[in-house]
């Protein structure tokens, strides 16, 4: 029988090469639009971190399924007091890797908008909140916290320190970029994005707000929030291998038998 070992080193080493792929194909596209005025739709649609249904999408969703088995593998070595909460992160990471194809957090964008305006409670214009939807994920997260937090306590140093370091390093690139997109966008006058024919505006959802790809600071933004996200995520798997392989463990794969 094949089997495969899932290692701290190889596999950490892997996806963060994997990510070091996907941010150079996104720069050549970033590269091409600001510099060379090239149109390059298909590669843009492949692999601009700021779109859907795409090989970054992919790959994040992937991330968090794989942080979900193994929370899952977790729970199911730990004692019965304990495995409540590891089960309980491994469904969140399922649930976000879902959303991530799915762009549910993207669907409650309008609905949170307008309990802020109704509410009396919008931001004033500032654009901190124009993505609204870190506000029901932000609470949802202290929630957890709330939920979690004697469970928290009776993880080992190593294994808490690194969950709170990669989920510090998501929460930065996932809520704190997208506040600061956010800003940014609200604060820039709006341009012709005709003056952008190169630009494949029909992929990027609203052809007159497309010229914000030819700005820069909004580039390094959102390509700052996925990488934060991508390299938590990472972080947060090495974290989870290095704790079953201090317990003398191994994550093994195997596959059906040769014949």
């Amino acid at each position: 029988m094949h089997t495969i070992e899932f290692r701290y080193r190889q596999v950490t080493r892997i996806l963060f090469a994997l990510l070091g792929g996907l941010l150079l194909l996104h720069l050549v596209v970033a590269y091409c639009h600001l510099v060379l005025h090239v149109r390059v739709e298909a590669l843009t649609q492949l692999a601009d971190f700021d779109l859907e249904a795409n090989l970054p999408t992919f790959f994040n969703a992937l991330l968090f399924f794989l942080a979900g088995a193994l929370f899952a593998l977790h729970g199911k070595a730990a004692p019965r007091q304990a495995a409540a909460g590891w089960y309980l992160l491994a469904g969140l990471f399922i649930f976000l890797g879902f959303d991530e194809g799915s762009q549910v957090h993207e669907k409650l964008m309008g609905f949170t908008a307008r309990l802020l305006r109704s509410s009396g409670m919008d931001d004033g214009g500032s654009g901190w909140l124009f993505n609204a939807w870190v506000i029901p994920y932000v609470l949802a997260l202290l929630g957890l916290v709330i939920v979690l937090r004697r469970w928290l306590l009776t993880l080992e140093r190593p294994m808490l320190k690194g969950l709170l370091i990669s989920g510090a390093v998501y929460v930065l690139g996932a809520a704190g970029c997208e506040m600061a997109a956010g800003r940014l966008v609200t604060s820039m006058p709006g341009r012709d994005a005709a003056l952008y024919p190169w630009l494949p505006c029909n992929l990027y959802g609203d052809p007159a707000g497309c010229w914000l790809f030819m700005e820069p600071r909004y580039i390094l933004l959102y390509t700052m929030e996925e990488l934060g996200e991508m390299i938590g995520l990472i972080l947060c798997i090495g974290v989870l291998l290095r704790g079953i392989e201090a317990k003398g463990r191994t994550v093994v794969l195997g596959s059906l038998p040769d014949e």
